[in-house]
């Protein structure tokens, strides 16, 4: 009798265990937002999904419309197939009586947008609709608070992601917009056209994706006006969640500042510009009176710390020094200069839509992670080694590295990408360069020869094993085309000839690798300075409040 009973709960347990893992599946959602000038709103679900044997469609709630409605609903599937749209939905079928079909049903305070589910398996319906007047106007600018994600659907998102842009070129500056997430645990990053909102964990039962999104007046022109000020949105979404709401006393400052405004302003502004004139007039009369004991320097600078030379560089300029997107690229010169990565022709599989539509791999040139060279005084310094391995990281399995799986990584390590961020932003004082002066006339040195290039007819013969690293030093300062030019007067077979300098000069693979590297990391380091005042970073749980659209439920039933 024991053992019958022992034999009945482990086949129960089985079962169960079967039941669960059969359940339907939502792998990865992907929201995509084009706002419209009059404030209207084409949004596009991208839902890959694993379907079993329950259920009959799938559906999204959409409550709490608040003067905004939805049109345009169309569903479209991983086989290219568009669903028949019949209006108003019957829930009362069987699956096979909905496959290949889609409808709304129309509810007290919204809609639920319904379709067949079809045959099971791995499957991405592609779901297109309308939100008619999301953005709203109000007085001292525009704006939304809109749930993309409902509580309690089932099945819960495992990975998701919201993209918000628009309709009008330049999208959505990331200077004229604040972003902020309740909800979940994730992050907001502010690119250069729009707003992206991921998760950082799967969703449950309880999380909802509610995004809050304040715009610059004059960008859009939306066509309903909103109740109250966009500051009254903020102030109740705020609540119960970790973003910081203004402190009484800048609250007060804010208020005295009104009437003093004038005085105290003018004072301030004239403190400022002194200050600036005399840190200008100083460090220009310092950098020349540096460049009076400068000449040529034909080596690799400070040992080849890249990292060194721009903080010893930039220590003689209020502006117009070594940029970090610069070094950055020249970071990634440096590592290909080297060997430790290569720009090999390999067969790039297609991805997102592309995969969804059948397309077919095609032969490019990629990056291609090697090995790391700890023994090479020229990439084993802590900045590069941090580049090396976010790349290593992000070029998965086969090593080989796609810009986008970098873009994917870093979003997913901000930490990692801001230590790298601030490892590179040092800087260093005048008085704290003189005190290591050689090394600061090398920099400097190495500078004006790449500038004068092309005046030592000999050169060419004499230090051809140098330049290589020129280009990277030359990319650092800014002069890179100016030294290519050169280059090929002096000798037009090096470029062509030269493996390692076709690869630093490849107009294609490197620049678009350098930008989504610096871009991203920018970004990244940009969101994490200004969180509370909407420029991004990790996500509030708690708050939200007073948001339209989403509401509970939707899913798979």
């Amino acid at each position: 009798m024991r053992h019958t009973s022992k034999l009945l709960l482990l086949v129960a347990w089985w079962a169960a265990s079967l039941s669960v893992a059969a359940a339907p599946v939502l792998r990865n959602l992907q929201i995509l937002v084009k706002l419209h000038d009059n404030g209207d709103a084409d949004i596009r679900e991208i839902r890959t999904m694993d379907i079993d044997g329950e259920g009959t469609e799938c559906y999204i709630v959409i409550g709490n419309l608040n003067g905004s409605d939805i049109k345009n609903f169309k569903v479209t599937d991983e086989t290219n197939q568009k669903y028949v749209n019949e209006g108003e939905w019957n829930v009362d079928r069987s699956r096979q009586q909905k496959a290949g079909r889609c409808g709304m049903v129309t509810k007290s305070n919204g809609y639920e947008l319904c379709w067949g589910l079809g045959n099971s398996g791995t499957r991405i319906y592609m779901v297109d609709y309308t939100v008619t007047n999301m953005v709203r106007s109000y007085e001292e600018s525009d704006g939304f608070n809109w749930m993309f994600v409902t509580r309690d659907m089932n099945p819960a998102p495992q990975k998701a992601t919201v993209m918000i842009t628009a309709d009008r070129e330049g999208g959505l500056p990331h200077d004229s917009i604040g972003a902020w997430s309740f909800g979940f645990k994730g992050n907001v990053t502010l690119e250069e056209d729009g707003v992206v909102v991921t998760t950082s964990e799967p969703m449950t039962s309880e999380m909802a994706m509610i995004i809050m999104l304040e715009i610059q007046k004059g960008i859009l022109h939306p066509a309903m006006a909103g109740k109250g000020t966009f500051k009254d949105v903020r102030k109740k979404a705020f609540e119960n969640s970790d973003y910081e709401e203004q402190t009484w006393y800048s609250k007060l400052w804010d208020e005295l500042k009104a009437d003093l405004e004038m005085l105290f302003g003018l004072l301030f502004l004239v403190l400022i510009f002194g200050f600036i004139i005399w840190t200008n007039i100083r460090t220009r009369i310092e950098r020349k009176k540096l460049l009076k004991t400068v000449n040529w320097y034909r080596e690799i600078p400070v040992n080849g710390n890249l990292v060194t030379a721009k903080k010893l560089y930039n220590a003689f300029f209020n502006s117009g020094g070594i940029t970090s997107e610069n070094m950055v690229e020249a970071m990634i010169l440096r590592l290909i200069r080297t060997g430790t990565l290569t720009i090999e022709n390999r067969l790039v599989k297609p991805t997102g839509l592309k995969k969804i539509f059948g397309a077919e791999g095609k032969y490019q040139d990629c990056i291609v992670v090697n090995d790391f060279n700890e023994k090479n005084r020229l990439v084993n310094t802590p900045s590069l080694r941090m580049l090396y391995d976010m790349m290593r990281a992000a070029s998965g399995d086969d090593f080989v590295l796609q810009p986008y799986e970098l873009k994917e990584w870093m979003r997913s390590n901000k930490q990692t990408v801001l230590s790298f961020m601030k490892s590179i932003d040092t800087s260093a004082s005048i008085s704290e360069a003189k005190r290591t002066i050689d090394d600061t006339r090398q920099v400097f040195g190495l500078k004006m020869f790449l500038e004068d290039f092309t005046l030592a007819n000999e050169r060419h013969l004499t230090e051809l094993s140098l330049w290589n690293d020129y280009l990277v030093y030359a990319t650092l300062f800014g002069i890179a085309d100016q030294l290519k030019a050169d280059m090929k007067k002096l000798n037009p077979e090096y470029l062509e000839m030269n493996n390692i300098a076709r690869n630093l000069t490849n107009k294609t693979v490197v620049p678009y690798l350098a930008a989504a590297a610096y871009n991203t990391a920018h970004s990244i380091d940009s969101a994490s300075r200004s969180r509370s005042s909407g420029g991004g970073g990790s996500s509030s749980f708690g708050g939200g409040g007073g948001f339209s659209g989403g509401g509970s439920g939707g899913g798979v039933r």
